[in-house]
């Protein structure tokens, strides 16, 4: 099993290159940063490249409508010229409330938009390897015919190869189920949310994949990450309150209702919403979802434990575990989680 590590909790671009190094030089398979309002995933990938060339940086995830897909597909070619290895393109929709009030776009069908950026960056890519003219035209977006600058061009002279955009998979961030069928579809890999417990993936994300991977025709295999939603605090009620914050305050989505129904706590989401969004209580949300599914979920408690548990949880499940680290009311505890998990020698 793989390891990984995503840096959204740790501040600016130079600090997330400095951590990339350290989870590299420690021997993690990857690590990823965010992509919000004010915290420019693509800037921040370029200096996690950069600082670590030699394990595979992603982005987790990259918005996927705030940019021209040609601008996504040019910025993951040239960083991928950068790597060593390769840098995955993980793809997140957003949710409808989140592009609307944080980007001030409506996006009515993301599933069928999604699916023509991706066909866009794949489509430009191949374009940049043969010399040929790319064009698209369909409801989303029109492009009439340009000539990508070659691969060859943006990389080491001495190194074609290593320009190569044959090598860089895309990802797909999916929460509902049709998404999730989606991704199996037409990704390379999957982002498995934060609030995805190990039973949740085994239940219901897996199948789903399967089902979208009969309809697909992608030939390699496919990847699931779990982004493992964790917390190191050598008090096990303190990190568990802290894992329920954040669970909370995603679970405060609308659209995710049927994950709080999966752990029989459906019942609670006006109050999980009342507490994050209005009160912004985020203690009492915690508490609302309770330790039970807090520990169905989440991986809390002394390095030690924790190490151990993101060992033995998701073996057999996932192929690849990416630390999550938790915590809404002090960003500190954040940076604290990802110190220890760096450093604790799980993925020598």
């Amino acid at each position: 099993m793989k390891y990984g590590v995503t840096l959204a909790g740790i501040p600016g671009a130079d600090l997330k290159g400095v951590y990339a190094k350290k989870a590299q030089d420690e021997g993690f398979n990857s690590v990823w940063s965010d992509d919000n309002p004010g915290s420019d995933g693509s800037i921040h990938m370029t200096s996690m490249v950069k600082s670590a060339p030699d394990i595979r940086v992603g982005s987790g995830i990259l918005r996927a409508f705030l940019r021209n897909p040609v601008t996504i597909a040019s910025a993951f070619m040239t960083m991928n010229a950068m790597s060593n290895t390769e840098v995955i393109l993980g793809f997140g929709t957003g949710t409808k409330r989140q592009n609307l009030y944080q980007y001030g776009i409506e996006i009515n069908k993301p599933i069928s938009q999604l699916r023509s950026v991706i066909g866009i960056v794949r489509g430009f890519w191949a374009a940049a390897s043969t010399g040929e003219k790319f064009s698209w035209d369909d409801e989303f977006y029109k492009i009439q015919g340009i000539r990508p600058i070659a691969v060859r061009q943006i990389g080491d002279p001495n190194n074609i190869a290593k320009s190569s955009t044959d090598n860089i998979p895309i990802w797909v961030a999916a929460v509902n189920q049709k998404m999730q069928q989606f991704a199996g579809e037409v990704a390379n890999g999957m982002c498995g949310h934060p609030v995805f417990g190990a039973d949740y993936i085994r239940d219901i994300v897996m199948p789903n994949i399967e089902i979208g991977r009969k309809k697909g025709n992608i030939k390699t295999p496919f990847e699931f990450a779990s982004w493992a939603t964790t917390v190191v605090h050598k008090d096990k009620n303190e990190a568990r309150r802290l894992a329920g914050q954040t669970i909370a305050n995603y679970l405060s989505t609308k659209s995710y209702q049927g994950i709080l129904e999966y752990y029989g706590i459906g019942d609670r989401y006006e109050e999980i919403r009342q507490a994050c969004l209005v009160d912004r209580d985020m203690d009492r949300a915690s508490s609302l979802i309770g330790n039970e599914v807090i520990d169905r979920i989440a991986i809390t408690g002394p390095i030690d434990e924790v190490a151990e548990e993101l060992k033995v949880r998701y073996e057999g499940i996932v192929d690849h575990v990416v630390v999550a680290s938790a915590g809404i009311t002090d960003w500190q505890d954040r940076i604290e989680t990802i110190d220890s998990i760096i450093s604790c020698k799980i993925a020598s």
